[in-house]
C-alpha cells in the first residue's frame, strides 16, 4: 500500500514568511516610504528652498508645503498606526525582536510629536501673507534643523522595524514550537 496522501495541498511559502504578520510588513513599508520622503526633502527640496529669494521661497512654500504634508502625513499616520498594532501583538505574544519594533514604534512616534512641538506653528508661519522676507533664512535653518531630526527619527524607526522582521522570521516559527512543546 502506499503511504497516505495528505487532503490539503502542498503550501510552498516558506515558513519564514509566514512568521512576519502582514501588519508588521506594512508597517515597515509604511515607515520605510515615510523616511524615503524626509531624506528626499532633506537632500533635494531644503537645499533648493534655500537657494530661492526669500520672495520666491514664501510663493513656492505656499502650495509645496501643503501638497509635501498631504503625501507624508497620511504615511507617516499609517506607520505609527501598523506598527503600533504589531508591537502590541509581539510583546503580548512574546515573539522575537518585540522590543526593536517597539523602539521603531517609539521613533515613529516621535515624528509625530514634532508636528505640535515644532512643524505646525512653523508651517502656518510660512504661509502667513504677513510672513516677513527677511526672516526665511532663519526659519528655514531652524526648519532643517527640526527635519533633519524628523527624518533620523523616520530612518531609524525603518531600520529597527526591518531588524525586527528579521528576527522575527528568523526565530518566529521556532520559538513557537519551542515554548509548545516544553523544549
Amino acid at each position: 500500500m502506499s503511504p497516505a496522501v495528505p487532503d490539503r495541498p502542498h503550501d510552498p511559502t516558506p515558513d519564514t514568511a509566514r512568521a512576519v504578520p502582514p501588519t508588521l510588513t506594512a508597517g515597515v513599508a509604511c515607515t520605510a516610504a515615510f523616511a524615503a520622503g524626509c531624506t528626499l526633502t532633506q537632500a533635494v527640496i531644503v537645499p533648493t528652498w534655500r537657494r530661492m529669494q526669500p520672495e520666491v521661497f514664501l510663493e513656492e512654500i505656499a502650495t509645496a508645503g501643503p501638497a509635501t504634508g498631504a503625501v507624508l502625513f497620511p504615511v507617516e499616520v499609517a506607520a505609527v498606526g501598523l506598527l503600533g498594532i504589531a508591537t502590541v501583538a509581539a510583546v503580548r505574544r512574546r515573539r522575537p525582536g518585540g522590543l526593536v519594533l517597539a523602539a521603531a514604534t517609539v521613533a515613529m512616534v516621535g515624528t509625530v510629536l514634532l508636528l505640535p512641538a515644532f512643524f505646525a506653528g512653523a508651517n502656518a508661519a510660512f504661509l502667513r501673507p504677513d510672513f516677513p522676507a527677511d526672516a526665511v533664512p532663519a526659519a528655514l535653518a531652524d526648519w532643517n534643523r527640526w527635519n533633519w531630526i524628523r527624518t533620523g527619527l523616520g530612518v531609524a524607526a525603518t531600520v529597527l522595524g526591518v531588524a525586527s522582521a528579521v528576527l522575527l522570521a528568523r526565530r518566529g516559527g521556532r520559538s513557537q514550537i519551542v515554548s509548545r512543546t516544553g523544549g
